[in-house]
């Protein structure tokens, strides 16, 4: 990657922090594209060059969250074992409590899925049909454990959560 693709990365990151700072203080629908950009210390152009909404910024970080989280803890769906790679996404899940709850009290549930939609794309490429959409059969059954865990006020563990996962996945 040469250095503005990595500078482009950042810029759609920090827009996406920007937004989710932002949405501390009013309601995601309160907040104006002038404020975001000047807490983001982008321009307006910037700023619609790079998404079509603020919800498609916030679905953006949280997906890069996610890859420097799974970089970090060495996970890889094609490589890791089933159960630390379920355990490793719902202690990551665990650790955005705040964040998911600010998107749900705004009505950006969807952010969360949609960053979870991402991560999951391409986990196969799309010359074997069978085994792309089994790919995004589980993607889809995996954000409804998600919503369904956040809902519940994640009253499961991450451990039993990982359990569930890894008993779904390899059912199909």
């Amino acid at each position: 990657m040469n250095r503005r693709e990595q500078l482009t990365l950042e810029l759609r990151e920090d827009i996406g922090a920007a937004i989710i700072d932002l949405m501390k203080e009013k309601p995601l629908n309160k907040i104006t594209v002038d404020e975001l950009t000047q807490k983001a210390n982008v321009g307006r152009v910037t700023f619609y060059r790079q998404f079509h909404s603020k919800q498609e910024a916030v679905s953006y970080k949280l997906n890069r969250d996610w890859g420097r989280f799974a970089q970090k803890n060495k996970l890889d769906f094609q490589t890791s074992a089933p159960k630390e790679y379920a355990l490793g996404f719902f202690k990551f899940i665990y650790s955005l409590r705040k964040t998911n709850a600010l998107l749900i009290e705004n009505d950006c549930k969807y952010c969360i899925f949609d960053a979870m939609r991402y991560a999951f794309e391409n986990i196969n490429e799309k010359t074997n049909t069978k085994e792309y959409y089994h790919d995004h059969f589980r993607a889809y059954g995996l954000l409804g454990l998600v919503e369904g865990w956040i809902d519940a006020g994640y009253d499961l563990t991450i451990d039993e959560m990982a359990d569930l996962t890894v008993e779904y996945f390899y059912r199909v």
